[in-house]
């Protein structure tokens, strides 16, 4: 499908500010871990896949590789540090398609199922956050409970469209946080140990945040990039 001016006008914008998140350190958040820094650069490449489809998003992660070489070949080699960014946009706009198209445009039995599951991921999620960050469990359990039947509440009350994004932008961040770390465990620079405890204590929070950034700014940015049409790859 040919792009339209809007669509790539957004495009520009969006690579434009995934080089300067990337390329001024901006997009990367300093930690003593041995992924060296968390990251906000997955933000604007998850929105690509949404908003753009999979080529485009594919495109801004490439971007994102590409800062994450000029920065971290010191800590690990390209092979680990590039696959994981481009495909970034490809499993965002992948899955934001597909669960877009499964639940419909109006709700029903799959929806409320999909929002339980989603309710359930995101209960997980926390709890193992606050369990990380060694918060008592019983108040663990509480919180993150609470967290789950709000998130439930808000896709009920909401439609299939911010379903999926929601669940494409889970799916995104876990592109790279789990395709990174995989390699970095295959090619012996670092052990599962110290993925594991990486994926916690980023990888999650990474995810959550990429919800709450992701699908309001991608709603907007649908509605005025592609109107009602639904781009596909």
């Amino acid at each position: 499908m040919k792009l339209t001016t809007r669509e790539i006008t957004m495009a520009g914008i969006l690579g434009a500010i995934t080089i300067v998140l990337g390329f001024t350190y901006l997009g990367y958040i300093p930690l003593p871990t041995p992924a060296g820094a968390a990251t906000l650069m997955h933000i604007p490449v998850i929105i690509s896949g949404i908003v753009l489809g999979a080529k485009i998003g594919a495109l801004v992660g490439t971007i994102f590789g590409l800062s994450a070489i000029y920065y971290f070949t010191s800590i690990a080699p390209i092979w680990v540090l590039f696959p994981a960014r481009p495909l970034i946009g490809v499993f965002a706009a992948l899955s934001f398609n597909f669960f877009y198209k499964f639940l419909g445009k109006e709700k029903g039995k799959k929806y409320i199922f999909f929002s339980i599951i989603l309710s359930l991921i995101f209960f997980l999620m926390v709890f193992w956050v606050f369990r990380n960050y060694k918060i008592n469990i019983i108040l663990s359990i509480i919180l993150s409970f609470v967290i789950a039947v709000l998130i439930f509440y808000f896709l009920m009350k909401t439609n299939p469209l911010v379903a999926s994004m929601t669940f494409a932008s889970i799916i995104g961040s876990m592109t790279n946080t789990v395709i990174t770390l995989g390699l970095g465990v295959v090619f012996n620079i670092s052990n599962i140990q110290q993925a594991i405890y990486v994926g916690a204590v980023q990888g999650i929070p990474e995810a959550i945040l990429a919800v709450f950034v992701c699908v309001p700014i991608s709603i907007y940015l649908r509605r005025y990039v592609v109107g009602t049409t639904q781009r596909t790859i």
